[in-house]
């Protein structure tokens, strides 16, 4: 029954470690494409949500990451989003896989960004390449050997949560200020 599901148990151990496949990943990823519906009732009767995202990737809904990790991860895209938007480009063009130098990167660049990355552990050049290396081990950025990294289009779930939670602390601020 399960014969035509390749590359099964592999998939399975990415997506409970919290990854996020995309088409950077390979055959991982073809082979959920191939079957997508198939998986989804494999991993349901395990315990786990598959999603396929529109945008083309799959992850499994609730896979556990640490509080911290969200964190250092949103406020790594976030600055480097309002440093793009700082300087007139776009984010589109970074969640579309525009390529960046990790040398060039502002996080360390300017006081307010390192204030605000000293909130959640990040204040070293090693701090910074080790939430690199962590965006990529869960799948939100693919890194050439060239001190280069893109994101990835699961780099779009982190910007969800990010408007998610600007949206409910403007609802619980407005519910406030009604009482």
């Amino acid at each position: 029954m399960l014969d035509h599901l390749e590359k099964l148990e592999d998939i399975f151990r990415e997506l409970s470690r919290g990854r996020h496949l995309s088409a950077a990943d390979g055959d991982l990823f073809a082979a959920l494409e191939k079957h997508p519906d198939d998986y989804q009732a494999v991993f349901k009767k395990l315990g786990f949500e598959l999603v396929c995202d529109a945008r083309g990737f799959y992850y499994f809904f609730g896979a556990r990451a640490t509080a911290n990790n969200v964190n250092r991860l949103a406020l790594f895209l976030y600055i480097l989003i309002d440093w793009l938007a700082d300087n007139g480009e776009g984010i589109t063009a970074a969640l579309a896989g525009k390529s960046f130098n990790v040398d060039q990167l502002p996080h360390l660049a300017s006081e307010r960004y390192r204030g605000y990355l000293q909130h959640v552990g990040i204040s070293t050049p090693a701090d910074l390449a080790e939430t690199i290396r962590t965006m990529e081990n869960f799948g939100f950025l693919a890194q050439g050997g060239d001190g280069r990294f893109r994101l990835l289009p699961p780099a779009h779930r982190i910007v969800d949560a990010c408007v998610a939670a600007g949206l409910d602390t403007e609802k619980t601020a407005e519910e406030e200020s009604q009482c």
